[in-house]
């Protein structure tokens, strides 16, 4: 498996709404051993997270179904990252 950066910035229109969904889906990546590391900037703009996948495909898949990403709530940007 590789590492995978997200960098999440929330968009000048961004609600809120799908906060809730999306902590959730975070849950659900960390139960599942594809989530490795989480959290928000503490400047509200955004967080990150580092995912395990296969591929940077695999990672685009995954942030796809983020449920602040569906809603279209913020920018995600998908880097491999090479951990030490």
């Amino acid at each position: 498996m590789k590492n995978f950066l997200v960098v999440i910035e929330r968009k000048p229109a961004f609600t809120g709404q799908s906060i809730q969904a999306h902590r959730e889906y975070l849950q659900q990546l960390r139960k599942n051993q594809v989530l490795i590391q989480a959290g928000a900037f503490e400047d509200g703009t955004g967080g990150a997270y580092v995912l395990a996948a296969a591929s940077l495909e695999e990672a685009y898949e995954i942030t796809r179904k983020d449920p602040m990403n569906i809603e279209n709530e913020a920018v995600y940007i998908v880097k491999q990252w090479n951990m030490n």
